[in-house]
């Protein structure tokens, strides 16, 4: 890729406080245009990554470079980069003309360009003919929607936005992903978001980074980071999934070069699964993720079975649905599973206490071992 065509590029990143490491080692690039997220639990770094993009925090070592420039000696103020934040911070006392002209007017722009720039930001933002309401009148995702434009009516290379949806309710939140991204490609600004919940990063991002404990687990589509994770942290952490620990019994090479792996569970049971990364030893300890959806329900034993099948017990029924799921007991093990339910008739009678089979294929079920989680942690 031309270098004309990255928006943002960090290099060897590091944050230290005292002796706690926020940011460690963290490179990465954003083409022009992206859509890019960091997804991690709390109190993983990507706060004060983020603050150091906008300049309010100084890295202790790397650089970081907007349009092939380092930023490291530009104050907030200078650099081309605005930022919505989960309290939007609008101005009650100004309307939202107002609120969205601020940062114009801030850099002395002429009142005629404003007032063109400013309708023409409403109108691509889908609210044309509020410019005269109070900020006290709008709904709060029509808040959301002016929080944004009075960002992007200056027209930032980057737009950074630190959990913008946090505090707006389940319904509205679900509506704004979908309307973030849609305005996202629309003004073609290059967006970094952050993020905790990673049906948000799924849903909006171009490219997605996991960060744990201050460094980046994995960076990739949500495609790549859902069905091919390549640590145990990213597997568990992105998308649902049951999780089992255990040791490596046998070893196979398949026809299509990847390995498959028998892996005997704490609790008893016999799995063969597959490996996203490097050969893993016989002998060494694993564990083993499967995500719900990839289960077969059924209510018979199967005799052309997938290579993994589990006689269970339903022990409840979580009902959303088409995301309905079964919880099950597994009779020989007593471990709890949770499967996508299926949304067929043969289904709609299931209750507690039926009796269920469970099963899926080896290569729906990965695993990882323990040396792989270090090897990741060292780089």
């Amino acid at each position: 890729m031309q270098t004309d065509a990255i928006d943002l590029a960090c290099e060897n990143i590091c944050k230290h406080f005292s002796e706690f490491t926020a940011v460690d080692n963290v490179s990465f690039t954003i083409p022009q245009g992206s859509f890019f997220s960091i997804l991690g639990p709390s109190g993983c770094g990507k706060t004060t990554l983020l603050r150091m993009l906008a300049g309010f925090e100084s890295p202790t070592s790397g650089d970081i470079l907007i349009k092939n420039k380092s930023v490291l000696d530009v104050p907030p103020n200078k650099r081309p980069i605005n930022m919505v934040f989960q309290h939007l911070a609008l101005f009650p006392t100004m309307n939202i003309e107002q609120n969205i002209g601020y940062g114009l007017r801030r850099q002395g722009v002429a009142k005629a360009e404003i007032a063109e720039r400013v309708a023409a930001v409403l109108k691509r933002v889908g609210l044309p003919d509020s410019g005269k309401k109070r900020v006290d009148q709008l709904s709060g995702g029509q808040r959301q929607r002016i929080a944004l434009a009075r960002c992007l009516v200056l027209n930032p290379t980057l737009l950074l936005l630190d959990e913008p949806l946090g505090a707006l309710d389940l319904k509205l939140r679900e509506q704004m992903k979908i309307e973030l991204k849609q305005l996202q490609k629309e003004f073609g600004t290059t967006f970094v978001y952050i993020t905790h919940d990673q049906s948000e990063a799924l849903v909006m991002s171009d490219q997605i980074a996991v960060m744990n404990q201050g460094k980046f687990e994995q960076v990739g589509t949500p495609h790549e980071l859902y069905y091919q994770p390549k640590t145990a942290f990213v597997a568990s952490f992105v998308g649902d999934t049951n999780r089992w620990s255990g040791v490596v019994k046998s070893s196979v090479n398949q026809e299509d070069h990847q390995t498959q792996y028998q892996v005997t569970t704490n609790d008893g049971l016999t799995l063969d699964c597959v490996s996203q990364s490097s050969d893993i030893p016989v002998s060494s300890n694993v564990d083993v993720f499967v995500r719900p959806e990839a289960i077969t329900v059924s209510l018979s034993a199967m005799d052309n079975c997938l290579e993994n099948q589990l006689e269970c017990q339903v022990e409840n029924i979580l009902f959303d649905g088409a995301k309905s799921q079964i919880i099950a007991i597994d009779k020989q093990s007593g471990g709890c599973i949770t499967a996508a339910m299926p949304q067929t008739a043969d289904f709609m009678g299931l209750k507690a206490g039926d009796a269920v089979y469970l099963s899926f294929s080896a290569k729906q079920a990965l695993s990882f071992s323990e040396k792989q989680g270090e090897m990741n942690a060292s780089l």
